[in-house]
């Protein structure tokens, strides 16, 4: 019986790792993403701004573009 309950825990184990995989896949969302830096609406913490991983061009790209909307 204790063999049975092994296997059975292992296989629903399994399938759940293979659902949660293939749903990430399809989804277009890899493991991360959320973490980024990019995504700040999503909870990315610790107080930096928003432009603190961008490089100075990328800076002035964003803040040209800011200012050609005013």
């Amino acid at each position: 019986m204790d063999k049975r309950w092994i296997a059975l825990v292992a296989v629903v184990l399994g399938v759940a790792f293979g659902v949660g995989f293939r749903s990430s896949y399809v989804s277009g969302i890899q493991p991360g993403y959320f973490e980024k830096q990019e995504a700040p609406a999503y909870g990315v913490g610790g107080g930096e701004g928003f432009a603190a991983g961008m490089s100075k061009d990328v800076q002035e790209h964003f803040k040209t573009l800011y200012e050609d909307l005013q």
